[in-house]
């Protein structure tokens, strides 16, 4: 692979776990992004709007958890599809000639402009939730695997102060040091 990725078995976080709602929200907010774009006859991007929402589907398992390489799969999707969906936003924004919303323009125009600046919306906002919840696993998983580096707040204090008075000079100095007073070669 070329991104790292957790464990696939892992349990997920209690973060991930409150917001299981709210990622359900967004892709049901999504899938009506889509039928929108359906509607308005964007059909390519209501096939890869589509697309992003099976991956996301494939976040929210039937257990209850989540699982979060596909977590960071569909933020990567949701990301890329938000930035062609802003190009699109400003392309349609430069080259036609209504507004967003005015009220001269069919109905069906104002119903694509709502669709359009919604979809980026949407797809940055569930870009940045799966994000957050990756970025949690990976530190889940850290904490687990590498347990000294996370410890109490009293005994990092003590590591600290250790280490700015050995900055200042104050601290022991290791008499048995010798710097290294060989021949260096180069290559």
């Amino acid at each position: 692979m070329l991104l790292p990725s957790t464990n696939v078995g892992a349990p997920p976080t209690r973060f991930a776990l409150k917001a299981r709602p709210v990622f359900a929200g967004i892709l049901v907010l999504q899938s009506l992004l889509m039928f929108g774009r359906f509607f308005i006859m964007d059909l390519w991007g209501a096939m890869l709007t589509m697309l992003v929402v099976l991956m996301g589907t494939f976040v929210i398992s039937s257990t209850g958890g989540m699982d979060t390489t596909y977590c960071m799969y569909y933020g990567l999707m949701c990301l890329v599809n938000g930035i062609f969906d802003i190009i699109l936003c400003i392309e349609r924004w430069v080259h036609v000639k209504y507004t967003f919303f005015s009220h001269g323009a069919p109905t069906m125009f104002n119903v694509g402009s709502v669709v359009f600046l919604l979809c980026p919306v949407v797809e940055m906002a569930a870009t940045m939730l799966s994000a957050y919840i990756y970025i949690d696993a990976q530190e889940a998983e850290s904490r687990l695997m590498f347990p000294q580096y996370f410890t109490p707040a009293s005994e990092a204090a003590a590591v600290r102060e250790s280490l700015q008075a050995a900055a200042q000079g104050r601290g022991q100095q290791d008499q048995s040091f010798v710097a290294f007073q060989g021949r260096c070669h180069h290559l």
